[in-house]
């Protein structure tokens, strides 16, 4: 995108609205000009009666005369009220309909380029509607009241000045125009760096709204750290607009301070001078009067506007009436969508497991320790014959505690739980007993109060950076990108073979999404049931040692659960699954009950015998599906109703 620049010998590009406005409004401006005639008659007086009511009364020895321009000089000080009444009423009349214009501008652009546009909607338009529309609105009623002020107070003061003595206007009027130049010439630098500030600030808060579109992703795959480093540049490049800013922010003081403060010194050195020629006592303290409760205030007051407010002003101007224009926006390279930086710049921190689903803390305390139906440790019995090395087993958890804040009651309480290598094992139990919060410790994207957490040997934490490697997650609300379904994917699995990626697509019914492989998907128009077999597919192409599924078939008809539990039965990943409606084990598969009290692990059967909660959960469950009853390590737990619904 280009940046729209004022060029030598061509006008402004903000000119030609600037006057197109003032055409329209120039009954409001007509009556700001004329309240402002008044300030002048106030700012002439504030000096002039000084002068006469000394000169002419007090030094003279007539008090009449001196009290009676003292009264003018109280009217005066009046009529200075009512002016300062009308002046902000009139400057309502200019103001008020600008931010509207730009406002409309605004909206009348971001809609024709939603509509045109194959890309995303632009998130720093926001920034456009919101705060620099209201910026303008704000710097544009400052500046003009500034230099409104300006202008007509120094009309005032310099009449005032010249009536009383026109050899007093050089001692005011070069030092003025020395300041006056000096602060000139840091307009441009400083509308430069005020715009380098909001090109910095628009490609932050467009990477910060990708990012947190993307926050249960990067929170799920741990690349929190990599996603910060590559915020850095970006806050960076911020910090360093802003120093340059305040750089050349000090040269305006400096210019200020010329302005401002340099013709007082210089009608206090030639005091001697001036009235050794013939300048009256009440002519020199009258000019003073005009410098520092006039000038003095309106100078500083114009200097501060047009070095801050005004060159916020000329920037956001630019951007907002170059809308329509498509001349907007900051220059280069606008800021990477999260998706690709995240997918690129962090392939192996990203492509791990998907974000946690939501949690849902029990009130009541609870005590975990797991016991078998009939009381024993929840380890699996150990085989009558051990090779002499034995595998890892798949997933450990020894002592585990768990809770929602330091004074929330546990929801998991000296947990212990191991799960061997390709075993399917099923977590049942009623809304917040823990079963998320299971999936999400094993997955790293929680941390236990106490206790230990190995995956494969690794610990949880560890695992977290070994990616797929470790573990993959598919949440209760699966991330679909803004992409074509063939990057969604292969998010995980980035080298999986084509004739793989056609085998999901057709196991999984994603032929419809799949039409035109280069159209990105509109995830806020896929149906629930495609984001979950999208996830599903997912995790389906990854090779991973350990699958964590948090509600699977939510949102599945029964031909979608049919086909997934098929899918995964020949999956080698141990499967741990979470369900909310009650599956159907198959024979030997062994399930996990959270109830809130003492957590029972045992088989289908055997827990029909020792818990009345899962008899009460298992009521009207239909026979084990053929898939599951073979194995313990069979997915026939993806069996559900059909209807899990979300915690």
């Amino acid at each position: 995108m280009t940046r729209p620049r004022d060029t030598d010998g061509a006008p402004s590009p903000l000119l030609r609205p600037a006057l197109a406005f003032a055409r329209r409004r120039q009954g409001p401006l007509g009556a700001l000009a004329a309240w402002s005639l008044l300030e002048s008659v106030r700012t002439f007086l504030t000096g002039y009666a000084v002068a006469r009511a000394l000169d002419d009364g007090f030094l003279s020895g007539d008090v009449r005369t001196g009290l009676l321009w003292l009264l003018a000089l109280v009217a005066a000080a009046l009529a200075g009220g009512l002016a300062d009444a009308g002046v902000f009423r009139a400057l309502g009349g200019v103001i008020e309909p600008l931010r509207d214009s730009l406002v409309r501008r605004v909206v009348r652009a971001t809609l024709t380029r939603a509509v045109t546009s194959p890309t995303p909607a632009d998130t720093a338009r926001v920034s456009r509607l919101t705060a620099q529309t209201e910026i303008a609105r704000d710097a544009a009623g400052g500046v003009l009241l500034t230099v409104r002020s300006f202008l007509f107070t120094s009309l005032g003061a310099l009449t005032g000045l010249a009536a009383l003595s026109p050899r007093l206007l050089p001692f005011v009027l070069i030092p003025l125009a020395a300041g006056l130049t000096l602060f000139a010439a840091t307009l441009r630098p400083m509308a430069a760096r005020q715009r380098d500030l909001l090109d910095a600030d628009e490609h932050l808060a467009a990477f910060a709204g990708e990012t947190d579109r993307a926050a249960r992703d990067i929170s799920a795959t741990g690349a929190a750290p990599l996603v910060a480093a590559e915020a850095a540049p970006l806050i960076t490049a911020e910090a360093t607009a802003a120093f340059a800013l305040a750089r050349w922010s000090a040269v305006r003081v400096t210019a200020l301070g010329l302005a401002a403060h340099l013709p007082v010194a210089t009608l206090l050195l030639a005091t001697p001078t001036l009235l050794s020629s013939g300048l009256t006592p009440g002519e020199l303290l009258a000019a003073l009067t005009y410098v520092t409760t006039a000038l003095l205030p309106a100078v500083n007051a114009l200097l501060t506007a047009l070095g801050t407010a005004g060159s916020r002003l000329v920037v956001v101007l630019h951007r907002l009436l170059g809308e329509e224009t498509g001349e907007t926006g900051p220059p280069g390279v606008p800021a990477p969508s999260l998706p690709e930086a995240v997918h690129t710049a962090m392939p192996t921190a990203v492509r791990t497991a998907m974000p946690t689903a939501r949690h849902t803390a029990r009130h009541t305390a609870r005590h975990t320790a797991i016991a078998t139906p009939t009381q024993l440790h929840a380890k699996p019995s150990p085989p009558a014959l051990r090779p002499t090395r034995p595998p890892l087993p798949a997933a450990t958890l020894h002592d585990v505690t768990f809770a929602y804040g330091p004074d929330a009651a546990p929801v998991l309480d000296h947990l212990d739980l191991t799960v061997e290598p390709g075993e399917h094992l099923l977590v049942v139990g009623p809304s917040g007993a823990g079963k998320s919060t299971l999936l999400a410790l094993l997955a790293g994207t929680a941390h236990p109060r106490h206790g230990q957490i190995h995956l494969g040997g690794h610990t949880a934490r560890h695992a977290r950076t070994l990616g797929t490697a470790a573990r993959v997650l598919v949440p209760q609300e699966p991330y679909v990108f803004e992409a074509p379904l063939r990057d969604n994917l292969t998010y995980l699995t980035p080298d999986a073979p084509a004739p793989r990626i056609t085998e999901a697509i057709d196991t999984f019914a994603l032929a419809s999404l799949a039409s035109d492989s280069a159209r990105p998907l509109r995830p806020d128009h896929l149906t629930p049931s495609e984001r979950r077999r999208i996830a599903l597919a997912r995790a389906w192409l990854t090779p991973t040692p350990l699958l964590l599924m948090d509600e699977p078939t939510a949102h599945l008809d029964a031909g979608a659960r049919a086909a997934t539990e098929l899918a995964f039965a020949s999956h080698p990943a141990t499967v741990i699954t979470v369900s909310h409606h009650f599956p159907a084990p198959g024979p030997g598969q062994r399930v996990l009950l959270l109830d809130g009290a003492t957590p029972y692990l045992g088989t289908h059967a055997a827990l029909l015998l020792e818990s009345a909660l899962y008899r009460e959960l298992a009521a009207g469950l239909g026979e084990p599906s053929a898939v599951g009853s073979g194995s313990t390590a069979s997915t026939s737990a993806w069996a559900g109703d059909g209807h899990a619904q979300q915690r």
